[in-house]
């Protein structure tokens, strides 16, 4: 008996396919790219005489430097209506690797498709990908130090994450967090330390938040999800507006990620965004499990929205 291994990440790629019957037979589109786990990914579509075919395709440069991800994906496809084919596969993309790209050449029928999958000429595809193990990933480079000779010097006080040291004003920290005005200044045994252990975070994390912090932009997609999980801890209200701004104005994340985001983190803003984003019957039907109890969090009047949404357009089409 074997058992599935876990993943050590794992993200979704969302995509509304549109105008299917304009497609040229044979040519390659792809959406938008995702910056996940510091490497661009997309999704590639191919319409033959027969078939449509799916596959999902890293797209990080093949240099001299070794790198691997290997994966397993599951890719679907979804109605308007909810009609739902899927298929899985495992995917180990390299600068090794014989493809750039892997998928599933015959992944629908075109008769199929036209059929019983497409509505005013959309269809959803997405892609789940779990990251099984990663070698060779650089992580980006930091725009602000907390453990050179000038934050030491400039420090007084210490942070410990995973073993690593930050040097931090308590004063600017305190200015940003109710959390860390607490810790650092009210009646806990930890304001009379000179570091203070922060347990169960991960660094890298901590780094990119307090970059933000101090007002460096330092978000990306693979990162905006795990600061905005810290901002919300320590009631950093600051750095959370920070992460809404960017999801609206930067980030090529699907409108359903940020939906999820937005309902997970209650951010107002950015939920209203997405809602008004939706044009179409396909739209909505990408964003139908948001707002349900994704990650435990249940967003009643997201869930309503999206409802009314799609009754309007079936009424209509």
């Amino acid at each position: 008996m074997t058992t599935e291994q876990v993943p050590i990440k794992e993200f979704t790629l969302t995509n509304v396919i549109r105008n299917v019957s304009k497609m040229d037979l044979g040519i390659n589109y792809y959406t938008e790219r995702v910056n996940q786990c510091n490497a661009p990914w997309a999704i590639a579509y191919v319409q033959t005489d027969t078939h449509f075919s799916v596959y999902v395709h890293c797209e990080k440069a093949r240099g001299e430097v070794d790198w691997s991800i290997r994966t397993r994906v599951y890719l679907s496809l979804t109605s308007s209506d909810g009609k739902f084919s899927f298929k899985f596969f495992n995917a180990p993309f390299g600068n090794r690797s014989e493809f750039q790209g892997y998928g599933v050449r015959e992944f629908i029928s075109m008769e199929e498709l036209r059929q019983k999958f497409l509505m005013n000429d959309e269809v959803v595809v997405e892609a789940k990908i779990e990251v099984l193990e990663m070698t060779g990933i650089e992580k980006p480079s930091s725009l602000k130090c907390f453990d050179d000779d000038e934050a030491k010097n400039m420090s007084d006080g210490i942070l410990l994450v995973n073993d690593r040291q930050f040097y931090i004003s308590k004063f600017t920290l305190a200015q940003q967090s109710t959390y860390f005005k607490s810790l650092l200044f009210g009646n806990f045994k930890e304001s009379k330390e000179s570091e203070i252990t922060l347990k169960d975070i991960d660094s890298d994390a901590f780094q990119v938040y307090l970059e933000v912090l101090h007002m460096e932009p330092a978000l990306t997609d693979s990162s905006v999800e795990n600061v905005l999980g810290l901002s919300q801890m320590y009631d950093s209200k600051n750095v959370t507006r920070a992460c809404e701004v960017f999801l609206i104005l930067n980030s090529n994340l699907s409108v359903k990620k940020k939906l999820q985001i937005g309902c997970q983190y209650d951010l107002k803003v950015l939920k209203k965004f997405c809602l008004d984003s939706l044009k179409t019957a396909a739209d909505v039907r990408a964003c139908m499990g948001c707002g349900g109890l994704e990650n435990g969090v249940k967003d009643l009047e997201v869930l309503s929205s999206l409802l009314e949404k799609m009754q309007s357009f079936m009424r209509s089409k």
